[in-house]
């Protein structure tokens, strides 16, 4: 697949005829900690901005976590701590909200940005929405006698 994101691969479509195309990946559906251990980041981090936890919530919208800007931070880790020991490794990342993770697998897949393929579990998301934002909400207006009493 990554040979094919690159270069392209002759393929028939559902009628016979021929097509060149291409295989970007274009779609991960995973839940947050399989997110940040795709996008190679700490659990205090997001996964799809360079935002960090005392960030969440900002109305100001930080920079994307682009595979350009990562790919840097881990070469930086690696010049950091170039024939040091295992521990020095990772609080160098950790001073990154790095992971660990020395190799993605999508690094060296043409044209792939985790911000943009990363796509939350929607079940998990929109339940945890849902019980996280909206019951809290309902139940500080209406009360939670009264929400009890409706549900």
């Amino acid at each position: 697949l990554k040979m094919a994101a690159e270069v392209g691969h002759m393929m028939s479509d559902p009628v016979g005829n021929l097509k060149y195309c291409f295989t970007p990946l274009v779609a991960y559906i995973a839940d947050t900690p399989e997110q940040h251990v795709i996008a190679c980041v700490t659990d205090n981090a997001s996964a799809v901005s360079m935002a960090v936890s005392n960030q969440f919530g900002d109305p100001l919208r930080c920079a994307v976590r682009t595979a350009s800007k990562t790919r840097q931070l881990l070469i930086a880790v690696k010049r950091e701590t170039r024939a040091r020991n295992l521990s020095s490794y990772f609080q160098a990342c950790r001073k990154r909200q790095l992971n660990g993770v020395v190799s993605p697998f999508w690094l060296d897949w043409a044209l792939t940005e985790p911000s943009s393929f990363l796509t939350p579990e929607v079940l998990h998301h929109f339940f945890k929405m849902f019980w996280d934002h909206d019951r809290k909400w309902c139940s500080r207006m209406l009360g939670a006698d009264e929400l009890d009493f409706r549900f």
